[in-house]
């Protein structure tokens, strides 16, 4: 990557100077957003949660974050400066000191050109890590980072497993900074909120696709480890990892009948959402 936006500015990488930030800064955050088919699809969706967040933390966006029109015009030139012109991901990270906010924001390009999706599956354990569901501080992304974090260390030995994370009552609430679905006849089953599990921009739009395709979806917060065994199906749902379909757990071995389905129509709908900012 050849162009970085800071603090208002796109930058040559070779002329960024970030020893200021890093020296003075307690604490780093970092937020990723898909972009993909000419736009970045869920661009308001994200500075929503990341607004909610900032104020969970008793600070304000930096004022570019507010113009959500001039912001989108930044980053549509830092891509196309970077010729960045399949999919990727945007990467925003803010340097929090006392009351000021510096930002850094970085691109990575896929060679892809829709949506991601895992083509091979994944095999699934369960963390030893476990989330507190009451806790509002640890549910947020930000807060979650930590975790996330140590349940990556976890498989760091096999990059084709996933971990499942449980909270402090042993009952289902997610994958590593992605949500977890669950498929049995004709069923979509996913974590509640009140479980505690993390809130992906995409997991209100898998909902949504399944009702759309005449699924009974099922939001509850008494999944437990045992109901992994019974699935049909199991994926994990996340901007930032795409769709990650999920190959076996222990003796299981699963299908992905659904997952196909649901991806597919994820595509066309992101596709479209692009077509309204241009």
């Amino acid at each position: 990557m050849a162009y970085l936006l800071v603090n208002n500015q796109i930058l040559k990488e070779a002329e960024t100077n970030l020893t200021p930030f890093l020296l003075s800064t307690p604490e780093v955050y970092k937020h990723s957003i898909w972009f993909g088919f000419g736009g970045i699809p869920l661009l308001d969706e994200n500075l929503d949660i990341l607004e909610l967040e900032f104020k969970t933390l008793g600070h304000d966006l930096p004022d570019l974050f507010k113009n959500r029109r001039e912001l989108f015009r930044l980053l549509k030139r830092t891509l196309n400066k970077n010729r960045f012109y399949r999919t990727g991901l945007i990467t925003f990270q803010f340097f929090i000191a006392d009351d000021k906010i510096d930002y850094l924001v970085t691109c990575k390009a896929f060679e892809d050109f829709d949506f991601q999706i895992n083509e091979q599956g994944l095999l699934i354990s369960i963390s030893d890590s476990k989330l507190l569901s009451y806790s509002r501080n640890n549910n947020s992304r930000f807060g979650k980072a930590t975790l996330w974090k140590q349940v990556r260390a976890e498989i760091t030995d096999n990059t084709n497993r996933a971990a499942v994370i449980l909270n402090e009552k042993d009952m289902v609430c997610e994958g590593i900074a992605s949500n977890v679905f669950m498929v049995k006849d004709n069923i979509l089953f996913t974590p509640s909120i009140n479980t505690g599990c993390y809130s992906d921009t995409i997991r209100p739009e898998v909902i949504r696709i399944a009702n759309d395709l005449n699924m009974k979806v099922v939001e509850a917060d008494d999944l437990e480890t045992k109901h992994l065994l019974q699935m049909d199906e199991i994926f994990f749902a996340s901007e930032a990892q795409g769709i990650q379909w999920v190959l076996g757990f222990e003796n299981r071995r699963y299908v992905h009948q659904y997952t196909d389905r649901i991806y597919a129509s994820l595509n066309k709908f992101l596709e479209k959402k692009t077509e309204n900012q241009k």
